[in-house]
């Protein structure tokens, strides 16, 4: 009897084992890791597009680095106009001159700088918005559960009132309780009913939620069970972890733009210089040729670039205020959501201590006191709904505390 028993093993064992290479299958429950995992991987425009920036300016800064393309002049010079004769006159001739211009100083180098501090910043941009689709997946995994769990405590309690309408109409088919009970029993179920209608109706705006980030994935059956969040880093690490935040990152890539901004401003007190070099060609004369530099001098217009350089002083100094501003808004919010889930993990312990249980010996303490004649009916329906009531409120507690730690991992960068 025992060989039968091996081969089942082995056959579940097998199964497992191909159901873990091929990966989760189209109707298997939606865990909101699985959920996170599949956001990442999908090509999300909004990500895609700050790459693209990046890469733009990347090859924007490259293409500014060059150097300008020479000119050449083709002329003839000095020609008679009388008889345009080209050979009575020594100083007639055909030139062909180059010329090659160059940029002020490291003007080049510092654009290039430039583009590339701000191709760091558009990659930070598409870090920092694929974090916020981790955190708009994760609180909205979260309200689909909650919608689900919360139709079915509701209908679970309305199929309960029925039941109880069914006793109370047989009852007052003996005539041992009036028509108020039935009456009654409808109209609590009504407004069941309706409250269900809503339920499905924020179940499904989660669900589309999701769907823009998950695709078809989004509309497969919840885990049943709420998920267990990475550990967030310890309160004296935190300022050092808001340092490294995407947001703060951009904000970062801006000032070393700003800085670069500054140095090629300066660049307009350098001069600027080119080089040209000619050849005369003259019909039995001797050729000519010609080498010269141009020197532009920056010896007016220096108010212009003092303010040139003050202008850029000053929006550097304008991003780095923006950045001090920014860490000041991060850990604001990392208090206001700490003291959230505090608050709710408070909560959630006196409703799994008192609240909830509580309710629950009432609403049976009220049935059997029905059963026995000590209690009326309007009286056992108020206690079914109490009970309603209290696990929707715990259930939407352990929610919030998630999605409130789900707002504490995007502000500590979203580690994993």
């Amino acid at each position: 009897m025992k060989f039968p028993i091996f081969a089942a093993a082995l056959a579940a064992v097998a199964t497992a084992s191909a159901g873990a290479q091929h990966g989760p299958q189209p109707g298997a429950p939606l865990s909101l890791a699985e959920a996170v995992l599949i956001s990442e991987r999908s090509e999300e425009p909004g990500v895609l597009a700050w790459r693209q920036r990046s890469a733009s300016l990347e090859a924007l800064g490259e293409s500014e680095n060059s150097r300008p393309d020479p000119s050449i002049r083709i002329a003839a010079n000095n020609m008679r106009l009388d008889d345009f004769d080209l050979n009575r006159e020594a100083m007639t001739q055909g030139e062909v001159r180059v010329r090659q211009s160059f940029l002020r100083g490291e003007t080049g180098e510092l654009r290039q700088a430039r583009r590339a501090a701000q191709a760091d910043g558009a990659e930070a941009r598409g870090v920092l918005r694929q974090s916020e689709i981790r955190r708009e997946v994760r609180e909205s995994w979260l309200d689909a559960f909650y919608w689900e769990q919360a139709g079915q405590l509701t209908s679970q309690r309305r199929d309960e009132l029925r039941q109880l309408g069914e006793i109370a109409l047989a009852t007052f088919a003996t005539g041992r309780s009036n028509a108020a009970d039935v009456i009654r029993v409808d109209l609590e179920t009504a407004v069941l009913d309706t409250r269900l209608v809503d339920i499905e109706r924020f179940a499904h705006h989660a669900r589309t939620r999701l769907a823009r980030y998950l695709g078809e994935a989004a509309h497969r059956p919840l885990a049943g069970r709420l998920p267990h969040l990475p550990a967030l880093p310890q309160a004296e690490a935190i300022e050092a972890v808001f340092a490294r935040h995407p947001s703060v990152a951009v904000q970062d890539a801006e000032i070393r733009a700003g800085e670069r901004e500054i140095d090629l401003a300066r660049q307009a007190f350098k001069p600027a210089w080119s080089v040209d070099a000619g050849y005369g060609v003259r019909d039995s004369r001797s050729d000519f040729a010609s080498v010269g530099v141009s020197v532009e001098i920056p010896l007016f217009n220096r108010d212009a670039r003092e303010a040139g350089v003050t202008s850029a002083r000053e929006a550097r100094s304008a991003e780095e205020l923006e950045r001090r501003a920014l860490l000041l808004d991060l850990r604001r919010e990392w208090e206001r959501l700490l003291s959230d889930r505090s608050s709710r993990e408070a909560s959630i312990a006196l409703y799994e201590r008192n609240v909830l249980p509580n309710a629950r010996e009432t609403a049976e303490a009220v049935m059997t006191a029905y059963e026995n004649g000590q209690a009326d009916f309007p009286e056992l329906v108020r206690a079914e709904l109490a009970l309603l009531d209290a696990e929707l409120a715990l259930l939407r507690l352990n929610v919030d505390a998630l999605k409130a730690e789900a707002g504490l991992l995007y502000l500590a960068g979203d580690i994993q």
